[in-house]
């Protein structure tokens, strides 16, 4: 038996499943658009694994320590090289003079800084800077609280117009005259900046801040900053820094430029770890550490023990210079220190007497 429905019914059964459709059509269109709206949030560049968020103990009970019975061999006959050979040797003699130093002040569990008004030897007379830049040395930067010692920069832009800078910072503040100055010196420097806290505000001014004397259009192409920690396994979601330097195809950094704020032990020792036995990828670092930010650094013996990878790695310290803002203004112990090292395992304009003896 054929029954028809009246108009009326009818009506209101396609007008019921047409209702029925364009539900479903809106709710593939929100899940869509919910999906479209994570990816273009997410970081547009290539990822990697994100390797576990570790304590600097952690770090430096698993960090190789194999490269320290590598000889390092500086070999050549050249001006650089017999420079070179040389600034090494006076080097080890200063490490055995270190051991016995602190060895008969008292031994590895002296603390960094003694009391106020007690005359003994603090941490810094133990760690000098006593490898010699071999070539000449530049202000970059201010005079001032902000410049930063480079060894070389004529020599290293001669043989790398290009050049390449990395920036960890942590709370980058919007002005940065070092940054600015490395881009000003050389036409074709690039400069990478790093970290998750800055803010836009300060992101749209760095490295030059509230400056109406730069050319602001002629920089900003030559400046990447980037919301995400390198190297720093103390944060969440970091990425090494291989891995980043893949994901831009850079295979070499000239200048690494650190200011984390305390976390500079961790992560030196996160890339140290990461490059095993291999040279380590850049040509000289220049950092800030900050005794008086970590528990991690209360003694000389702890201390000792990261300082001591660095040199492993062919790490050499040739500058250092004490925050005097802290000592003086504030009255601090003097525990910021702007160090400069140059890397002597590495093949690079500085250390490679192949190139030609300029300047």
């Amino acid at each position: 038996m054929n029954m028809k429905f009246s108009p009326s019914i009818q009506e209101r059964i396609n007008r019921k499943t047409l209702a029925q459709h364009w539900r479903w059509l809106a709710l593939s269109g929100t899940v869509l658009l919910a999906c479209t709206l994570y990816l273009l949030s997410r970081d547009t560049h290539p990822t990697y694994p994100h390797p576990p968020q570790l304590e600097y103990q952690e770090l430096l009970t698993n960090t190789n320590v194999d490269n320290c019975a590598i000889p390092i061999v500086l070999g050549g006959s050249s001006r650089l090289a017999r420079t070179l050979v040389g600034n090494e040797k006076r080097y080890q003699k200063m490490i055995e003079d270190r051991e016995k130093i602190i060895a008969k002040d008292g031994g590895m569990g002296l603390s960094a800084f003694g009391p106020k008004h007690i005359l003994r030897d603090l941490l810094w007379d133990f760690f000098i800077p006593a490898f010699s830049c071999p070539h000449p040395m530049y202000r970059v930067g201010t005079l001032a609280d902000g410049g930063k010692w480079v060894c070389g920069i004529e020599r290293l832009l001669h043989d790398r117009p290009n050049c390449l800078v990395y920036s960890l910072n942590h709370n980058t503040t919007s002005y940065s005259s070092f940054e600015e100055d490395m881009l000003a010196r050389s036409p074709g420097c690039q400069l990478h900046a790093f970290d998750p806290h800055a803010k836009k505000d300060v992101i749209a001014k760095w490295p030059w801040g509230d400056s109406d004397t730069v050319d602001k259009g002629i920089l900003r192409s030559r400046v990447h900053f980037n919301q995400f920690s390198v190297a720093n396994p103390t944060a969440e979601n970091y990425r090494s820094l291989q891995s980043t330097m893949r994901s831009f195809g850079h295979e070499w950094i000239d200048i690494l430029k650190v200011d984390l704020g305390g976390a500079e032990f961790a992560t030196l020792l996160s890339i140290i770890t990461e490059n095993q036995n291999e040279p380590l990828p850049f040509g000289q670092l220049i950092i800030t550490i900050n005794i008086g930010l970590t528990d991690d650094m209360k003694t000389v013996g702890h201390f000792n023990d990261w300082f001591t990878k660095l040199e492993c790695a062919g790490l050499r310290p040739y500058y250092f210079e004490v925050s005097m803002m802290d000592v003086n203004n504030r009255r601090f112990e003097p525990s910021i220190v702007y160090w400069s090292f140059l890397n002597i395992r590495g093949r690079h304009a500085l250390v490679d007497d192949d190139l030609p003896e300029y300047p």
